[in-house]
C-alpha cells in the first residue's frame, strides 16, 4: 500500500499520522473484530433455531398431550352415555318380559282350562 493511501485511510479512521503496519494493524484488528461479530451472529442464529425447535417440540408434546386428554374425556363420556342408553334398553326390555310372561300366563291358564275341558267333555263322553 502506498504511503498516500495509508494517510487517507488513517483520516478515514479518525487517526493522525500513522506508518503502514500501523494501519494493517488496525485493519487486521477490525478483520478480527469482524469475524468475531460474524461468529456470534452465527451462534445467535443457531441458539434461535435450537431454542424454536425445542419450542416446536414442547409445544407439539402438549398438544399430543391435549388431544390424549381430550380423547379420554370423550371416551368417559361416550362411555357414560352408552351405559345410560343400555339401562333404559334393559329397562324396557324388562317391562318387554313382564308383559310376555303375564301374556304367557294368561294363555296357560287358558290352554290348561281348555285342555281340562277337553279331557272332561271327552271323558265325559265315554
Amino acid at each position: 500500500m502506498r504511503e498516500i493511501d495509508c494517510l487517507e485511510l488513517n483520516k478515514d479512521l479518525g487517526g493522525g499520522k500513522m506508518s503502514s503496519m500501523d494501519v494493517i494493524k488496525q485493519i487486521k484488528e477490525a478483520e478480527k473484530k469482524a469475524q468475531e461479530i460474524r461468529e456470534k451472529a452465527v451462534q445467535q442464529a443457531r441458539d434461535i433455531v435450537s431454542k424454536a425447535q425445542q419450542e416446536a417440540e414442547e409445544l407439539a408434546h402438549q398438544l399430543q398431550k391435549d388431544a390424549l386428554d381430550k380423547g379420554k374425556k370423550l371416551m368417559v363420556e361416550a362411555e357414560a352415555q352408552a351405559q345410560k342408553e343400555i339401562e333404559a334398553i334393559k329397562e324396557r326390555n324388562q317391562a318387554q318380559i313382564s308383559e310376555l310372561k303375564a301374556r304367557a300366563q294368561r294363555n296357560l291358564d287358558e290352554a290348561v282350562t281348555y285342555v281340562l275341558g277337553r279331557i272332561v267333555k271327552d271323558y265325559g263322553r265315554n
